[in-house]
């Protein structure tokens, strides 16, 4: 890696390409054993190497390999998951660093302490260079000739209070950096995010709850913003969040989450003639539903507030960040006893907060595609395949920032 950075954010919604690859896990022979091992070798075409514009975007071939092991073990109070997992991407037709590499590391502790607590702690952290915006289900790739880290904790408790009540406390915190000063004065930041929940058991397939969420965001960077000669802290925020949630089972096969309430949110640091209290709807709802045996589709929503990568579109005119809304879904079909299609698709709108006439309230839209298709050969090695598309359209400084990438890819999968 050219330069060690010191920060950490979030492996969310998938790896840097947001492939539609499935994740692989233990097969029923291999669940005796605690540990395993995986190794995927792929070759691919991207069309948009550097997520450019039409006019000045570059293509390749390449070479992926991605290596992992994983332990897990399962005590009578505890479980416990590590895993690390390597990337080294080459590209045949790219100058002057022809390969990328990436190192993933995440651990999972879940521990019952009595019948009615528990706690839970878990860390994902994320060195690479291809850095990603992650936002909800969105993850937008942003490429630069950099290395970034991101770091994504928590720490849960859950407590119960009674036959039908419960309270789960949860803190949670995000640590992002990256190399490059362009992306760094932008994007830089710190997150914590603490909640509470209080749960209701209203019957044995429906749960009721009342939460409360606060995000402190805290910019970082030492540079500052690119083209303003501003302290990034200048968009710092604080956004209090209150809702109310149901989780419900309809049937064994078809299960649903809402969440739905307020987000309040003060840049406490925005000057003056920037509208520093905004006030905006909050939903996260998801319906999953198993129709066949290996098969099953999921679709979701998720709107709020969240950070963008654009600071400024002019001289004077901050952006303080988007009021996004994020629709997902995703099919797992298993075709034959041998072979699965996944299919996954993501969009996003994102409506600009600040910036002036001509930004503010201003759109971005974002469409995200991906195919896969795995064939099981023995209990070891498959064979995959996919397709990945997005389509990302700027409603601020376009012929800058818009661009559209086609991926396509094969190649082997072995576990043991």
């Amino acid at each position: 890696m050219k330069k060690l950075i010191a920060s950490a954010g979030i492996a969310a919604v998938g790896a840097a390409s947001l492939q539609a690859a499935p994740q692989v896990g233990l097969s029923p022979t291999q669940t005796s054993k605690p540990w395993s091992i995986s190794a995927s070798l792929r070759g691919f075409y991207d069309d948009n190497i550097t997520t450019a514009p039409d006019a000045i975007k570059e293509e390749s071939y390449g070479i992926e390999i991605s290596p992992s092991i994983n332990y897990n073990v399962v005590r009578e109070s505890t479980q416990i998951s590590l895993g690390y997992t390597f990337g080294l991407r080459w590209y045949e037709d790219r100058e002057p660093d022809s390969s990328d590499e990436s190192h993933q590391v995440s651990a999972n502790i879940i521990h019952d302490v009595s019948p009615s607590l528990s706690f839970k702690l878990s860390d994902t952290f994320r060195v690479a260079q291809e850095p990603t915006i992650a936002n909800g289900a969105r993850t937008r790739v942003l490429r630069g000739e950099q290395d970034y880290l991101q770091n994504d904790a928590s720490i849960s408790a859950t407590k119960r209070l009674s036959d039908t009540l419960s309270v789960l406390g949860q803190y949670s915190n995000r640590l992002i950096n990256y190399d490059d000063q362009g992306f760094s004065g932008i994007l830089d930041r710190v997150e914590h995010t603490p909640l509470v929940h209080l749960m209701s058991q209203i019957n044995p397939n429906t749960v009721g709850l009342i939460g409360y969420r606060f995000k402190a965001v805290r910019y970082t960077a030492d540079e500052i913003i690119p083209g303003s000669g501003i302290d990034p802290n200048i968009r710092d925020a604080n956004s209090h969040y209150a809702y109310v949630g149901v989780d419900h089972a309809f049937t064994p096969a078809l299960q649903g989450s809402a969440r739905i309430g307020v987000q309040h949110t003060e840049f406490e640091n925005a000057p003056a003639g920037v509208d520093d209290n905004v006030t905006n709807p909050f939903a996260d709802a998801n319906l999953s539903y198993g129709y066949a045996e290996g098969s099953n589709v999921q679709v979701g929503v998720k709107h709020e507030r969240n950070r963008n990568d654009l600071a400024f579109a002019g001289a004077s005119s901050l952006i303080l960040d988007q009021e996004q809304t994020v629709i997902y879904s995703s099919i797992n079909h298993r075709i034959t006893a041998k072979l699965n299609a996944s299919l996954q698709g993501t969009y996003l709108n994102g409506s600009y907060e600040g910036g002036g006439p001509g930004v503010d309230g201003v759109d971005d839209e974002y469409w995200a595609l991906g195919l896969n298709l795995n064939y099981t050969i023995n209990q070891f090695l498959a064979a995959e395949a996919g397709y990945n598309f997005d389509d990302y359209d700027s409603g601020v400084l376009s012929a800058f920032r818009s661009y559209d990438r086609n991926r396509v890819y094969i190649g082997l999968r072995a576990s043991y």
